[in-house]
């Protein structure tokens, strides 16, 4: 005789198992509906789709000629503003933003008849040549080498990156190979002739600093919080090399010297808040102050309408050193 239990528990096995079946009939069905469902993005980049393997061309223009070239379109042009910019460079975006940026235009072009070698090139339009200058500074790769064909231009194994007067372009590539560089190049040419015609090619430079010492490829501007301070914005920061040790100096031009002044005032007073302490050391030069932070110094001063001093420095006598000619530097400046 069954049991109540009996009962029971079959009657639970059979509708988990009609639940069961019903539910691997769902998925065959959106499964078979969707194979009709494609996606544009994937059938614009299957070779396949087109019958010299390429896409067809965007009625848009192109982002750059590359006409008389082995270079074609292999998507269309994309735009991206300030409201749209994380859609392209999620993580990024607040970077661009806190420095002026205005546009993003981007497209990729292959070097390739089966497309499976591509480049994509990425134009960041911001407010200034300065500005643009500090998103290149502050995204500079460590692995760099300078590209000495092209003014403020660095590559790395499969990229390309410049400043084209208020425009800052990324040449990025899928592979190292020769051909990859030589297409680099090619594009990077043809963007110097667009973009520099549009903005002229004046360019930030390390005049503020003095030379000696000074890495020139280090050179960054901080456009805005530099150092985790928000009054400090239009930050210049350049690395030094002294006894074996590096050293970062910053300055920054002001409106004036009053500025200047209340400006490395509000600092001192912000790294005295976060626990630094005052150092009583005479660095011979007027007005400057020293600021142990843990086991590193700052060192803040004002010369006429310049705001400056020597950033995290572990070694005091050769920080004041650089300091003294900083110093000397900037007051010859501001007296021009």
């Amino acid at each position: 005789m069954k049991t109540a239990g009996t009962i029971r528990t079959g009657t639970i096995e059979r509708w988990l198992s009609m639940a069961i079946l019903i539910l691997i009939a769902v998925i065959g069905i959106a499964v078979y509906l969707r194979q009709f469902d494609f996606n544009p993005a994937v059938v614009a980049f299957q070779p396949e789709s087109h019958g010299n393997g390429l896409p067809e061309t965007s009625i848009q223009e192109n982002l750059i000629d590359t006409a008389g070239t082995e270079i074609f379109p292999f998507s269309p042009p994309e735009y991206f503003n300030p409201d749209t910019l994380y859609e392209k460079i999620n993580g990024r975006a607040d970077l661009y933003l806190a420095s002026g940026f205005s546009s993003l235009q981007t497209q990729r072009f292959a070097i390739s008849e089966s497309a499976d070698q591509w480049v994509e090139i990425f134009v960041y339009e911001m407010s200034s040549a300065e500005n643009a200058f500090s998103v290149f500074s502050m995204q500079r790769r460590s692995d760099d080498t300078v590209d000495t064909r092209l003014p403020n231009a660095y590559h790395t194994e499969n990229a390309l990156f410049m400043v084209i007067g208020k425009f800052y372009v990324e040449i990025i590539g899928t592979d190292t190979s020769d051909r990859g560089k030589q297409a680099r190049k090619i594009l990077s040419d043809k963007c110097m002739d667009k973009f520099g015609s549009q903005t002229g090619r004046s360019m930030p430079n390390a005049s503020l600093f003095p030379s000696d010492g000074f890495i020139a490829t280090s050179l960054q501007i901080i456009a805005s919080n530099a150092f985790g301070h928000e009054a400090l914005d239009r930050v210049f920061t350049g690395e030094y090399r002294i006894d074996g040790a590096q050293f970062t100096a910053f300055v920054s031009e002001r409106e004036n010297a009053e500025a200047a002044i209340s400006l490395a005032a509000a600092y001192q007073s912000a790294l005295l808040s976060y626990g630094a302490e005052a150092v009583d050391r005479d660095t011979g030069i007027d007005d400057a102050v020293v600021i142990r932070f843990f086991d590193t110094y700052e060192i803040i001063f004002s010369r006429g309408k310049f705001f400056a001093g020597v950033h995290e420095a572990k070694e005091l006598e050769a920080a004041i050193r650089l300091a003294t000619a900083l110093s000397t530097h900037l007051e010859a400046l501001d007296e021009r």
